[in-house]
């Protein structure tokens, strides 16, 4: 048996995949018996019900950070986790997302604890699209620094690990994929109307791939499909939805998500970079034969053919897409697989062990 630790979470992007990540790995081991610490910063999106959403021996304290480079308030978050870490002292500091990655390891160093930090990036900034040539490499080069200070870099995927490996070059680095509580995850349900649904899960922007989504349901309007967003997000690209015919659901309770995930027949995953998506791996154990661009992440979950289908550009997915909704035998055949590799590959236990492990040989 593991002998108990102090854990400190500290977390900037406390949404969605990252949120479901870092409090089900929290909640995992306070549930054995580490005296756990979570910090994290608030976004629009971030639930507003924390508390109800913890195990109620963590303890909780809220930051402030910000996702954009900004020297005051950057300055501010660093001191902020450097009183945690010396008040706190705790035998391991993980950090999440790459804001806290950076403060976070800086503090570490000061605090003395460089080598029992871990980090984990959960979608690396420098593979970001949406910022110009300059400033993804601005953000790798920041990476490749931050990593010489000190600690384990947790890469979710196996691809993601690749370029921390090839693009970071860290002195150690270790792979934890991701995972669900499986036993919250509903199992895909029969509809009453018969018609096909096809859904996705996540914020409305730029790296989800709106565009490319809209583009998908519009050629697919012809098979009579129904397409739903689950979630919600920048209004620009929620308008592009809208017009293609997509129904966008805004932002929903948990429970409710997951109830609108199970009356999906087709899960469709069009981003263009991701870690390692939860809500992807959510549709697995759901038991949802799913459709994904080719990006990190996503192809280290989908087993092509068997659970689903990659593809690389609108011609491959819209292929793949119509194959499933022309195929009813086809659609029960992946999803049941997904579900039976979803159930036995990402659930929650095997993330806690591996980071006890991880911890404990810090």
């Amino acid at each position: 048996m593991t002998p108990p630790m102090r854990i400190l979470q500290v977390s900037e992007a406390f949404t969605g995949g990252v949120f479901a990540s870092v409090t089900g790995l929290s909640n995992g081991l306070a549930e054995r018996g580490h005296e756990m610490h979570l910090a994290y910063a608030r976004r629009p999106e971030t639930p507003g019900d924390i508390r109800a959403l913890v195990h109620p021996s963590i303890r909780l304290y809220e930051l402030e950070l910000v996702r954009p480079i900004r020297p005051m308030t950057d300055w501010r978050g660093y001191l902020a986790i450097r009183h945690l870490l010396r008040t706190i002292r705790p035998d391991v500091l993980h950090l999440h997302s790459s804001k806290a990655g950076v403060l976070g390891r800086i503090a570490a160093r000061s605090a003395g604890i460089a080598a029992r930090t871990f980090y984990s990036p959960r979608g690396l900034a420098f593979l970001q699209e949406d910022h110009s040539p300059g400033t993804r490499l601005m953000y790798e080069r920041i990476e490749w620094a931050m990593a010489r200070l000190g600690g384990t870099i947790v890469a979710c995927s196996q691809s993601e690990l690749d370029l921390v490996r090839a693009r970071i070059r860290p002195a150690r680095a270790a792979l934890v994929e991701n995972a669900v509580n499986v036993n919250l995850v509903p199992p895909r349900q029969d509809r009453l109307d018969g018609r096909l649904r096809v859904g996705t899960v996540g914020r409305v922007t730029y790296s989800k791939n709106p565009p490319l989504y809209a583009r998908l349901a519009r050629h697919a309007a012809s098979r009579g499909a129904e397409f739903v967003w689950i979630g919600g997000g920048e209004a620009p690209e929620t308008q592009r939805l809208v017009e293609a015919g997509v129904r966008v659901t805004g932002w929903l309770p948990r429970a409710a998500v997951l109830a609108e995930l199970a009356q999906l027949d087709v899960y469709l995953h069009p981003s263009l970079w991701e870690g390692m998506p939860i809500a992807l791996i959510e549709a697995q154990v759901c038991g949802l034969p799913s459709v994904a661009r080719d990006a990190v992440g996503n192809r280290d979950i989908i087993a092509h053919g068997e659970t689903g289908y990659i593809g690389r550009n609108f011609d491959d997915l819209s292929l793949h897409l119509d194959r499933l909704l022309d195929d009813p035998a086809l659609r029960t055949r992946l999803g049941a697989r997904a579900r039976e590799i979803g159930l036995a590959r990402f659930n929650l236990p095997r993330v806690v062990d591996e980071y006890e492990t991880l911890y404990t040989a810090a």
